[in-house]
């Protein structure tokens, strides 16, 4: 057995990231406008094929309608019943799902490469043939009903929909809940104008992304680039939030042992010039596994099994969310805790060492999110809803590494305010 003197007491030396790389984009434009961004780059033969509409929450003017439109693209056409569908790709050994969030819808094809070519003529029936067979709604609008009854019985998920409610209000897209006899409200007629308003070329983007030879883009202009399938570009809502006035509310609920606890307020998205600074801040605050959240009131309090402070960014908004769950004799404790670790931030500058661990976290994942054509996919999806591109990777490392303590210190200040955020608590 060899020796390589290597001394296995001394840790490796940390380098920090200086640069990503990143697979290469080419972006193509079908005969009717519609733009697909192609990422051909892996070792094995298998691509990923993805079209994301705009046809989020943000888009529907009745609760629900986005998301069952969605979920029931996989029911069936006008030629296949939806078992014929779900065996159609499972023959394939195909991953076809749908999907649908606030502000957008998305349907996927994972598969072998030398397989899509015959399923996409399928999926362009899909976005053009789509049945919503009215007794598959019915069973679907059941099973979510009985689902949402049983979410109701649990503490995150009312602590959820309160924070929701108190950020945005009732009537704003983000802050609309759902009550179980809106599922009565929905008809196959609502899905399907929903369907012909959004689901359509000028509304949309593609990505494919894996191993591909290059003719396969011409196939997908000879079958989705037909000027049939134009439609009109979504407007939208306008929405604007509604607050509430009241910034503590709680719940309680008899023979609950935990509490449910939510905290925060509305904030900046990723297009305002602070954001990624923001994050660092963010990080260092509760952010990750090593934050100070964590620290105090895991490790050293041991009130949870896990507390953190996210930011969600949307176009059209933002919040910064701190939640955890916690025993209810802990529950005012583990506020307190909170203001503390807040007024930490506002008033001590970071030091050095602490700053240091986030930002190479920091790097790690912006290097992660780049690792690979199918990975970097999900991540120009990401960048493409802001109408960024490759460029704002580079930009945010760079900003990431050129983040000071000071930095940390006067953005807790500007974001961070105990006083201003909504305390939601359950149980």
């Amino acid at each position: 057995m060899s020796n390589n003197n290597l001394d296995r007491s001394i840790a490796p030396a940390i380098h920090s990231i200086e640069t990503v790389e990143l697979p290469n984009v080419e972006q193509l434009v079908l005969d009717n406008g519609l733009k697909v961004y192609a990422l051909n780059a892996g070792e094995e033969d298998v691509v990923k094929i993805e079209f994301v509409f705009k046809a989020g929450k943000w888009y529907e003017n009745q609760n629900l309608v986005a998301d069952l439109t969605a979920r029931m693209l996989r029911e069936g056409t006008a030629n296949k019943t939806g078992k014929e569908l779900a065996d159609f790709f499972d023959f394939y050994g195909s991953n076809f799902n749908t999907s649908s969030g606030n502000e957008l819808a998305t349907v996927s094809l994972y598969c072998l490469t030398k397989y899509l070519e015959v399923q996409l003529p399928v999926l362009f029936e899909i976005f053009t043939q789509a049945a919503f067979p009215e007794s598959e709604l019915q069973t679907i609008c059941a099973n979510r009903k009985q689902r949402l009854l049983i979410e109701l019985e649990k503490n995150d998920f009312l602590a959820n929909r309160y924070f929701s409610q108190a950020l945005w209000g009732t009537k704003h897209p983000y802050g609309r809940i759902t009550e179980a006899a809106q599922f009565d409200a929905i008809s196959t007629a609502h899905l399907h104008s929903f369907y012909k308003q959004n689901f359509h070329a000028a509304n949309a983007f593609v990505i494919i992304a894996g191993k591909f030879d290059s003719g396969l883009l011409k196939t997908l202009n000879n079958i989705f680039g037909t000027k049939e399938w134009i439609g009109n570009k979504a407007a939208g809502n306008t929405f604007a939030p509604e607050p509430k006035a009241e910034l503590v509310y709680h719940e309680d609920r008899k023979n609950s042992v935990q509490s449910a606890l939510q905290v925060g307020n509305t904030t900046i998205n990723k297009t305002h010039p602070d954001f990624v600074k923001f994050t660092v801040m963010n990080t260092i605050f509760g952010g990750y596994f090593g934050s100070r959240l964590m620290a105090n009131i895991r490790e050293e309090k041991g009130y949870t099994y896990g507390i953190h402070s996210s930011i969600a960014s949307y176009p059209n908004g933002a919040f910064i969310e701190i939640s955890s769950e916690v025993g209810t004799e802990v529950r005012q404790a583990t506020l307190d805790e909170i203001r503390t670790e807040i007024e930490l931030m506002r008033t001590e500058e970071v030091d050095s060492e602490e700053l240091a661990t986030v930002k190479n976290y920091m790097s790690g994942r912006i290097l992660r999110s780049a690792d690979g054509a199918l990975r970097f996919s999900d991540t120009l999806k990401g960048l493409l809803l802001y109408n960024h591109d490759g460029a704002y990777i580079h930009a945010m490392l760079k900003e990431v590494q050129n983040t000071t303590a000071q930095d940390v210190l006067q953005l807790a200040n500007k974001y961070l305010d105990y006083n201003k955020m909504y305390k939601i608590t359950v149980g």
